[in-house]
């Protein structure tokens, strides 16, 4: 059930999204994404013009976006200085390198052994923590943007952030993706998550001018949402699939659109609030459940699309949230498999 809406608030006091909730709808498309299959033969390997393919194909300018935007909202409540970049790098170390490199570690072994498309070289195995690999590459993306971001935004006195936002547009929309031996800890990523991230970061900074233009910030990120969703309709109705071109200006005005009106009008939703908590580790986990709950009601029998979908949703986020509650009893597993330090209270 949904709470009521938020009000934006007059007189320039600011407003407060439900981050929880906006990391709810975020696990809930990444984890859809990955049961129905990135392309026609993984998944549930649906193919146009099956709904959930155009479902799963829609959704790429929302998915990774969001958790950008959701970021940048979230590294802008805490104020960084230059004297506290060495501890805050540290904590983002510690948070995302070290319980992902093991996931990423355990996904490329069990993909090794089970002889997946996904299953790395041996001799080329310690490409996996340098260059994109899986769906861990939003790590080393949104790791970079931290680390690069967060020296200019405390060396500027956190004054940049809207130069940076204009200079990151134009990167996104002229500059060349790198080639694959290039894309070291997959900087092509973070050029596509950077706008979304400084975006999530200007919402939160600048509330005053955001509520004294919210009704004309509403307004266009709406009209760019219908106006980008018709070219994506008129897209498919001559070619019969969605366009896949991340790196074009549709694709930047729809993100940005969905976005910002994801922060300012989402209303706080309690069914998808508890799910918040346990992103990350949704994040790291969702495969391996999905995966292995695929394969046991393939064998079984059970070839009903509709059905293993949903199966795979609760499955996906289930076994992730339980070895989430069971991790975070211990020291050990806390500080390695969730990234929680020992000296921390243990997080949902």
């Amino acid at each position: 059930m949904s709470a009521p809406r938020r009000k934006i608030p007059a007189g320039g006091k600011g407003f407060s999204p439900s981050i929880e909730t906006l990391r709810g709808v975020a696990v809930l498309l990444l984890v859809a994404y990955h049961v129905i299959g990135s392309s026609p033969t993984s998944g549930l390997m649906v193919g146009y013009p099956h709904p959930l393919r155009i479902f799963a194909d829609a959704m790429a300018d929302v998915r990774m976006p969001l958790f950008a935007c959701i970021a940048g909202y979230v590294y802008g409540l805490r104020p960084l200085t230059l004297v506290g970049y060495p501890t805050f790098v540290a904590g983002k170390f510690r948070r995302l390198v070290i319980p992902g490199g093991i996931a990423c570690t355990l996904f490329a072994i069990l993909s090794m052994i089970a002889g997946k498309d996904t299953a790395p070289a041996p001799a080329e195995f310690w490409t996996i923590y340098v260059y994109p690999y899986a769906h861990y590459w939003f790590l080393q993306a949104i790791l970079v943007i931290f680390a690069l971001f967060g020296l200019f935004d405390a060396a500027t006195g956190r004054r940049g952030h809207l130069v940076a936002f204009v200079l990151a547009l134009g990167v996104f929309l002229v500059t060349p993706p790198l080639k694959p031996d290039y894309n070291i800890l997959s900087m092509n990523a973070v050029v596509y998550l950077l706008p979304f991230f400084l975006v999530g970061l200007i919402l939160q900074r600048e509330q005053g001018r955001v509520v004294a233009w919210w009704p004309l910030i509403m307004a266009a990120s709406l009209l760019c949402v219908l106006a980008t969703g018709w070219v994506a309709l008129n897209h498919y109705s001559a070619n019969g699939v969605l366009e896949t071109d991340r790196r074009d200006l549709t694709s930047l005005a729809m993100g940005l659109g969905i976005c910002t009106l994801a922060i300012l009008a989402l209303p706080r939703i309690t069914a998808l609030e508890w799910i918040g908590p346990y992103s990350l580790t949704i994040y790291l986990y969702h495969v391996f459940a999905t995966a292995l709950m695929y394969e046991i009601l393939v064998a079984c029998g059970a070839v009903a699309l509709l059905p293993l979908f949903a199966i795979g949703l609760v499955v996906g986020i289930a076994v992730p949230v339980a070895l989430h509650r069971i991790a975070a009893r211990w020291a050990l597993s806390r500080r390695y498999i969730l990234g929680i330090g020992s000296g921390r209270k243990a997080e949902r």
